[in-house]
């Protein structure tokens, strides 16, 4: 018998409310001390990554977050029967268990953000060209050109780099005020300027989005893509590799598929 996990939580209790996971199959759980395991039984493993599966599996998820802490489960895992499901539990108990207390009445949300970095290049070489007006012109030779150029190019860079490190830095402030921990990376691309996701205890949540609806008023001309709250895809650690809990990957796959995301002013990154 195949188990599809959906995810570990923080109770050993049987799931009273009727929820069926893919294949239509009533979801269950397995416990093991004072955790479990939610699965539901599936005949074949999932050959393709459908945004139906997708979903489907993430509504589960969202599901168990509303009575239970959830450790989110890659999507499409499989396992070989009970037995082999309890000796995982056995395997990564302690581990699951501190992360679930870590991240209780906690959870995700995402954010990316998008400036025009065109037009911040653009006024970055405006204002170095100003510089450069006030200096002797160097040599015309090939090899003092190419120098020129070569050095030119790296001061762009910099002060590109310098620009973005202090609009990170601005929002971070404002976003980390009422976050227990980050993910932050900046400039995946050069339009993609910032990418994190923030832990958020639930009672914080209003004033996190307080934060987020502020920053975007500030800066008119940044395109801001708001999400969750999600389980702590991005906050679970372990002692030693599963292959079980989610990675940034699957946070990818799910913010192209949810319906549920705010997006303002762009189509997609």
């Amino acid at each position: 018998m195949k188990l599809y996990i959906y995810g570990i939580i923080d109770s050993s209790n049987q799931i009273t409310e009727s929820t069926y996971g893919l294949e239509g199959s009533n979801i269950y759980n397995i416990p093991f001390c004072n955790i479990g395991a939610v699965v539901s039984q599936i005949s074949q493993p999932i050959q393709d990554v459908t945004e139906g599966a997708v979903l489907k599996h993430e509504a589960v998820v969202e599901k168990l977050m509303a009575d239970f802490t959830v450790l989110p489960v890659r999507f499409q895992t499989l396992i070989e029967g009970r037995d082999n499901l309890l000796s995982m539990m056995r395997s990564y108990y302690r581990d699951f268990k501190n992360n679930l207390e870590r991240l209780r009445d906690k959870f995700e949300f995402g954010i990316k953000v998008i400036w025009p970095a065109d037009k911040i290049k653009e006024n970055i070489i405006k204002t170095l060209n100003k510089e450069q007006q006030k200096k002797l012109e160097l040599g015309s030779s090939p090899s003092n050109k190419f120098m020129k150029d070569k050095f030119d190019k790296y001061k762009i860079d910099k002060e590109f780099e310098a620009k973005a490190d202090k609009f990170i830095k601005v929002m971070d402030i404002f976003f980390s005020k009422f976050a227990a921990e980050k993910r932050i990376e900046k400039l995946k691309t050069e339009n993609l300027l910032l990418d994190a996701v923030y832990l958020v205890e639930k009672d914080k949540e209003s004033n996190f989005r307080e934060a987020v609806e502020h920053i975007k008023t500030a800066r008119y001309d940044f395109k801001y893509l708001f999400s969750g709250p999600w389980p702590a895809y991005n906050f679970v650690i372990l002692s030693k590799k599963s292959g079980l809990l989610t990675d940034s990957q699957q946070t990818s796959l799910l913010n192209k598929v949810t319906q549920d995301q705010m997006l303002v002013g762009v189509d997609s990154i």
